[in-house]
Formats: structure tokens, sequence, C-alpha cells
């Protein structure tokens, strides 16, 4: 008698494929990286090669215990690191969840990729994409992430604190 495979082998067979995918372009950029100047790094890829990859190399989407996850907050010891051995302009690639976003601020590559098995944490990857894409600065970034009119007296030098103190009496706006 025949017995399938269970659908966790079915599944870790598929991240492996991935993974030795995702790796061979990781050496391919590499290598790229080795041969040209930073300079030479795209600025962005086009939606349409964004979308190509995204569906290329995305799983379809899974179960898993934990949809959505976060460390943002306990992983921030490695940034002086990261940024000691780091150049600016290069490529970024990370996984998981959002403190990726602190590390591609810290580190300022030229290009970033954020990689996640959770295809809902995938689409919460591009929502904050485009609110980067879109927002002029930080202050335009929390009033489109919390929903709220931005206020009066915020610019791109504002501090994380004064942001928060100012956002804090703004009540939500619901069409934003």
């Amino acid at each position: 008698m025949l017995c399938s495979r269970p659908e966790s082998v079915y599944i870790m067979a598929r991240m492996r494929k991935h993974l030795w995918l995702l790796l061979s372009g990781v050496l391919l950029v590499s290598l790229l990286a080795d041969a040209a100047d930073a300079a030479e790094l795209p600025n962005s890829i086009s939606d349409k090669e964004f979308w190509r990859l995204v569906t290329d190399l995305s799983e379809k989407g899974g179960v898993f215990s934990l949809q959505f996850m976060s460390n943002e907050d306990s992983a921030q010891f490695v940034i002086p690191m990261l940024k000691e051995s780091t150049k600016k302009g290069g490529v970024f690639i990370g996984v998981g969840s959002e403190q990726n976003f602190t590390y591609i601020a810290a580190t300022q590559p030229q290009l970033a990729f954020v990689l996640d098995i959770r295809r809902d944490n995938m689409i919460e990857h591009l929502m904050y994409k485009v609110m980067f894409e879109i927002s002029a600065d930080r202050a335009d970034l929390v009033s489109r992430l919390f929903a709220r009119r931005r206020p009066a007296g915020l610019n791109a030098n504002s501090t994380v604190k004064a942001l928060f103190d100012a956002y804090q009496s703004v009540p939500v706006d619901d069409a934003y």
C-alpha cells in the first residue's frame, strides 16, 4: 500500500526548493555586487519585476499557529554591529518580521528584500512598502499607519518622542 507524504513533509520539501533558489539568487547577487560598484545597483525595480519575484518565490498560503509575529522590540541589540559590519548602498536580505525595516533604516542599503513564509506577513510587508513609498517623511508615515491627521509643526527632523507626543491627542480619522 502506498502512503502519501504528510503535508508537513511536502511543505518542508517546497521550502528547501525555495531556499535553494533564494540562496542561488543571493550568490548571484553577491557575485554581481563583487563585480560591480554599488552605484550600479538599481535604485528600484519595476512593479512588474517586483510582482514576478513575489509570485515566483512565494509559497501559496498556509496555516501557522502564529500568523503575525514581531520581535521588533527585542531585536534592536544587533544594530550597532550591523552598522559596523555593513557598507551603505549594498543589498539587504532579511527574514521575518518588522525589525527588518529598522535594520534597513540603520544600514541604508540600495536594495532590500524581506522574506517570510507566512503569506499574511508578506501582505503586511507590502502594506508597509507602499506606506514607505508614498510618505514624504516619518510624520506622514505615522499619520497613515495610525489613521490620524498630521498635526501642524512636525517635519522631517521631528524626533520619535515629538511625533508620538503630537499624535497622541489626535483622534483616529475614519477617512484615513
